[in-house]
């Protein structure tokens, strides 16, 4: 029996978190009665704990019942690493290293409201999922055991799917619809809903405005019940939704009617959702770049979060502004009379986190900047949409080298890509979250957010738990799988993720052709390294061996040679693992995953090495050696190819991305990596 004796045993979140514990230990046979008392203290830290191991029973002392709630989940877990054995648990102090840690999802509430990754295959098979509210207690329950707290929606145009306007009425939409017409967007978001969109409207879920806001009231009280704040961001001008509308609303910040319907929309958003802990904005993505946007955001948006606060004197209300087409100084300016709370968002690895573990990019920024404002991190993970990826050095190293003391949270997430349920996977029908498949990626970075402190053998201990074997060698090889894109990308390195899509070797050509390209041998050869990241590019480094000239960098060529040990590590450990493994299983479907990157590390290598031969021979074409070596990997590189795209496809449907504008199927590269050795022969 597991019991919870205290003030705060019958809160929420609490008894969440004991039924959980009560759940991992019902098979546990080391454990017996025991019993957790909760001592209330305000002297503790937000959100943190002491768990003391006292004579047959532990303590947990907290200021706060998300504090309560951590440390049961703590206590269980680690109880299960020691199948129930009561003294190997040793005392721990935690106080959050990161204070609000979140997630960002992107939402598809509805063909008329989209956001941004709406023209995806991800997108539109989650609208039905957003509008069920035993998805979002799954969700919720999930981001609470991986320790999240902050829940971020982001939409191009919520207002209209979400809330009634007293001065706008007709804007509310009833039911929810999808479309059976494709999207075709710009970049700026534009073109996400059209004419031709609305003639293939159905609908996907009947409900009135009145029940949709008593469902989003359900939503963030259940968030509140697992200590989850919830934040709605949006990418501004967008009137989506209010097409049908008597209203003559315009996607134009001089227009002085949209003008009074954002402000009264936000307002109205505010008033219907008083657990609404917060508003993000984003100056730019559609305005007119007149040097009048910032100030359309502090008088609509703005103006409505004070008054909101004047009329609400106790709520508390964070309003966010990114930094996007927008000059800091000028953020400052506008907000400098603000009296709620004002942050900065800032995208801290731009699309692609899974590169440096110190990405310059911030300190460059605060360097030219000096601002008491705190800030937001947006880790953009746009890299890895289909790969399991697992790799506690990189991720706590990510979080030790954040500037921890500017920082009010992050929230981790993807553009390009839907986290809602996983539609991909060919072989799992059950269509699990997204982030419960990527569960160990998910819990590492909610864990080590939380307490940074945290030993490898608890991160150790959990994949022997979840997978039945030697968590060390998973743990392992599990790192040297996940290390292969992001080595790769500090010598390949573009910011944004329609420029450069690593799981897939391809980008979006922008503009005015908008086309799906692989990423070439040329590309290969043209391609910058990580700005500060300690590499040196092939275009720089054939020029220093052709000019005879000391290197004091890391080259490609060590690039490579480090990705083909990953790759060869992965692929004879993965052998040896899979053998017994039960086809389909969680553990089989993660070795697969490594296969596959060891499969695209192996490309990747040798690649890299055909385009430094090739740039070599392109600056003293005397040196044909190089040009038959780089013919002779790029044939081998097509063979690589193959194989990747040959065993991805067995596994994962090729997929719309929105931020690519098409689908992306491997197997449709294969020619393309044929194309290469043309490229080289033919130079």
């Amino acid at each position: 029996m597991f019991q919870i004796y205290g003030s705060m045993a019958e809160e929420q979140p609490v008894q969440f978190a004991a039924g959980k514990v009560r759940e991992w230990l019902k098979d546990s046979s080391g454990c017996g009665d025991l019993s957790v008392f909760l001592e209330e203290d305000r002297g503790c830290p937000e959100e943190g704990y002491h768990l003391r191991r006292e004579k047959g029973c532990f303590r947990i002392v907290a200021s706060d019942r998300a504090g309560m709630m951590y440390g049961l989940l703590d206590l269980g877990r680690e109880l299960v690493h020691g199948t129930g054995c009561v003294e190997s648990i040793k005392d721990r102090n935690v106080v959050p290293y990161i204070r609000k840690r979140g997630i960002k999802f992107n939402i598809p509430l509805d063909a008329r409201t989209p956001s941004y990754s709406d023209a995806s295959d991800s997108a539109f098979e989650t609208v039905t999922d957003v509008w069920d509210l035993e998805f979002w207690q799954d969700y919720l329950d999930a981001m609470a055991e991986y320790h999240y707290n902050v829940l971020s929606l982001w939409s191009l145009s919520p207002f209209p799917s979400m809330v009634r306007i007293p001065e706008y009425p007709l804007t509310a939409l009833e039911d929810v619809m999808r479309s059976v017409i494709i999207p075709q967007p710009e970049m700026s978001g534009w073109k996400m809903y059209t004419e031709d969109m609305k003639k293939g409207l159905y609908p996907v879920k009947k409900m009135s405005m009145d029940e949709k806001m008593e469902f989003w009231r359900q939503v963030m009280s259940c968030a509140a019940d697992r200590c989850i704040e919830v934040y709605l961001f949006t990418w501004n001008l967008f009137v989506y939704g209010t097409e049908e509308s008597p209203y003559p609303l315009t996607p134009d910040q001089h227009n002085p009617v949209t003008k009074d319907y954002v402000y009264y929309a936000v307002r109205a958003m505010l008033e219907t959702y008083p657990l609404l802990a917060g508003i993000g904005v984003t100056a730019g993505e559609y305005m007119a770049g007149d040097g009048t946007d910032i100030a359309f955001i502090r008088d609509t948006y703005g103006r409505a979060v004070e008054d909101c606060l004047k009329s609400h004197p106790g709520r508390k209300l964070r309003f966010i502004h990114r930094m996007q087409y927008a000059a800091f100084h000028e953020i400052e300016e506008k907000f400098r009379d603000f009296p709620g709370t004002f942050e900065i968002s800032f995208k801290y690895s731009q699309a692609h986190m899974h590169s440096s573990v110190k990405p310059h990019f911030f300190s460059d920024f605060i360097k030219e900047h000096d601002t008491q404002t705190g800030f937001w991190f947006t880790l953009r993970d746009d890299d890895y949409y289909m790969f399991r990826w697992g790799d506690s050095d990189f991720a706590r190293d990510y979080l030790r080298n954040m500037p921890v003391s500017r920082m009010t949270g992050f929230y981790l997430g993807a553009d390009g890509f839907t986290w809602g349920r996983d539609y991909m996977d060919r072989m799992d029908q059950t269509h699990p979250l997204y982030i419960r498949k990527m569960w160990y990626k998910m819990w590492l970075w909610g864990q080590l957010s939380y307490d940074i402190s945290r030993e490898e053998e608890f991160f150790t201990g959990e994949l022997e738990c979840m997978y039945g074997m030697d968590g060390k060698r998973l743990s392992n090889v599990w790192k040297k799988a996940s290390r292969i894109i992001s080595t790769f990308q500090q010598v390949h390195w573009h910011d944004y993720d329609f420029q450069w899509y690593p799981e897939m070797c391809c980008s979006l050509e922008h503009p005015p052709v908008r086309k799906l390209e692989f990423a070439d041998i040329n590309e290969f050869m043209a391609c910058d390294s990580m700005p500060e990241g300690g590499c040196i590019s092939v275009k720089e480094f054939a020029k220093c061996q052709v000019e005879g000239q000391a290197v004091n960098a890391v080259t490609p060529l060590q690039i490579a040679q480090t990705i083909k040990q990953y790759s060869e590590f992965v692929l004879k450990e993965v052998a040896l693992l899979e053998k017994g493994c039960k086809m389909g299983c969680g553990l089989h479907r993660l070795l697969m995953d490594m296969r596959a990157l060891a499969y695209l590390g192996t490309y990747y290598s040798d690649k890299l090495k055909a385009a430094v031969h090739l740039c070599i021979w392109r600056i003293n074409p005397e040196r044909y050696q190089d040009k038959t070596k780089a013919v002779t990997l790029l044939k081998d590189c097509a063979g690589h190819w193959k194989m990747y795209s040959s065993f991805v496809k067995q596994y994962y449907r090729p997929q719309r991305f929105t931020r690519l504008c098409s689908y992306v199927d491997p197997e449709y590269f294969d020619r393309w990596a044929e194309l290469d050795i043309q490229l080289a022969e033919n130079q």
